[in-house]
């Protein structure tokens, strides 16, 4: 199951775009698109060239994914994540809105059929060490949509 979807961020003369904001989390500096990881397998992106994306690194800094001509930038997904065992991590993003221009940005997410079941793999065959935490595609989708959703039920209501 595949989604193609094309985004638009509006300027912001507020937006510090270019800043990392280096281990700060919060995103009031923009209406771009707050840090999170995509759900399904894999995320292709294509920008345009005014950028935004930022991506956090195993330092727990964001840092910029400038726009680079004729590429595609890849983001790898919760479920790709569940199915390698965690050997791929899902990629932490966000988006920081123009100061001047519109953003654009068109995503295409890939992701399994609903029924397809997602165990977690090995390359060396060692399957059995990571342990039987097999599930449908759609229930790990529904497990990450309550999580989001039941976070953000309990924030408004704080």
């Amino acid at each position: 199951m595949c989604t193609l979807r094309l985004l638009h961020y509006p300027p912001n003369p507020h937006s510090k775009n270019g800043d990392n904001d280096n281990n700060n989390n919060s995103n009031n500096h923009s209406n771009g698109c707050g840090a999170h990881t995509d759900y399904g397998l894999f995320t292709i992106l294509l920008q345009d060239s005014i950028g935004g994306l930022q991506v956090r690194n195993r330092s727990n800094n964001w840092i910029d994914a400038p726009p680079v001509p004729g590429s595609f930038v890849i983001n790898v997904g919760d479920m790709l994540s569940h199915w390698t065992g965690g050997e791929y991590a899902s990629t932490v993003h966000r988006v920081i809105s123009p100061i001047a221009g519109t953003g654009t940005e068109e995503e295409f997410f890939f992701n399994p059929s609903h029924d397809a079941v997602v165990k977690p793999i090995r390359g060396d065959d060692k399957s059995s060490a990571v342990g039987n935490t097999c599930k449908r595609a759609v229930d790990i989708l529904r497990e990450r949509y309550e999580g989001t959703f039941r976070k953000k039920s309990k924030d408004k209501s704080s």
